[in-house]
């Protein structure tokens, strides 16, 4: 059955707690086996701050169980690049995120000057094993078939990379229903099925030219399920807002953040700093539960901060927030203003 996004879905909201502060634009977390994070942050996209992408470790806090340490850097120095000036939104790119599978951790990085790449966490300083152009997002490990599967959100491909093999595009993801490009962002490999779950943030309808960074069809965005061998599509979710990350549960539900409730204030070219939204309305994600067999939907977190990406841990999920040019001034709900900060927050499942 295909779950419809309600109107007003059901809330039964969980306990969270803000486990790290200060981050750069956190993007993908993976738990270790001694329950250590690593997590890859994009940068922050200020003009002096270049090369400020970093991969960082934070160890489990031995006197406070679903508790961390501070973080600790691993490496950095990686390109960070800002998107508003091409998409009038407050967009960072660099890493993207980080999967671990087959002995090895494997962190994906998106740099239009020096080609995109996927980075092997056993070399120090991380090492290119994989090359690719463009735009590499998620990534996840498919133990079948022993290769790494990325999305592509400006070509709208799954793609694979294998070992002593070039990137090879699996599927080319069709257009949505009103015609704009499918964007897709995070995938997770699905091992009941051998699929892999993809979210589909939707793109720019691109009919106004006076709503340019904001041009997006409400509610348009879905969660799919593909099969690598066969290229087979079937829709999962539909009726989101921007979806972003995505995790499976161990009892089968699929947990799906939502970027943002709507769209307002682009950033445009001449921008000078002055408060605004920058396209995502802040504070105003969610985090969902969705039963693929009842078709119930459940809010478990609201008022989150552009959150992009999701890591299980234990019997809580870790959600990174916090997106776009570090330290700008941003409205919040209660019409204060706060400096634009990434953050971890651990959300008790």
């Amino acid at each position: 059955m295909t779950v419809h996004i309600p109107a007003r879905p059901r809330e039964m909201l969980c306990p969270s707690t803000i486990i790290a502060e200060g981050l750069l634009n956190p993007r993908g977390a993976c738990l270790q086996s001694d329950g250590s994070l690593l997590l890859v942050e994009a940068g922050s996209g200020l003009p002096d701050q270049t090369f400020s992408g970093r991969i960082s470790r934070l160890r489990p806090d031995p006197l406070h169980p679903g508790a961390w340490l501070a973080r600790e850097t691993l490496t950095q120095g990686f390109r960070s690049m800002n998107m508003q000036a091409r998409m009038l939104r407050d967009e960072i790119m660099g890493l993207s995120d980080i999967a671990c599978g087959d002995g090895r951790c494997l962190v994906s990085q998106t740099d239009y000057v020096a080609g995109s790449k996927l980075l092997d966490l056993q070399y120090t300083p991380p090492e290119a094993v994989f090359h690719s152009r463009g735009n590499l997002n998620a990534l996840c490990y498919h133990p079948t078939r022993r290769s790494w599967l990325a999305v592509k959100p400006d070509t709208n491909q799954l793609v694979e990379f294998s070992s002593g093999e070039d990137e090879q595009v699996l599927v080319e993801l069709p257009d949505l229903d009103m015609g704009q490009e499918a964007v897709p962002v995070t995938l997770v490999y699905e091992p009941t099925t051998d699929a892999v779950l993809i979210s589909l943030f939707s793109g720019e309808l691109q009919g106004d030219p006076a709503r340019k960074g904001i041009d997006f069809d409400d509610q348009a965005g879905q969660v799919i399920r593909v099969w690598p061998d066969t290229g087979r599509i079937e829709v999962l979710i539909r009726g989101l807002q921007l979806p972003t990350g995505l995790a499976l549960c161990p009892q089968g539900n699929v947990l799906v953040l939502e970027l943002c409730s709507r769209l307002q204030q682009p950033l445009p070219p001449d921008w000078n700093g002055e408060t605004l939204h920058g396209g995502f309305t802040r504070f105003s994600g969610r985090l969902l539960s969705c039963n693929l067999q009842t078709g119930e939907v459940t809010v478990l977190a609201r008022d989150l901060d552009t959150p992009s990406n999701l890591c299980l841990v234990q019997d809580a999920v870790l959600v990174s927030e916090g997106m776009g040019l570090t330290g700008r001034p941003l409205p919040t709900p209660d019409n204060t203003v706060v400096a634009l900060s990434g953050r971890l927050r651990r959300v008790q499942l």
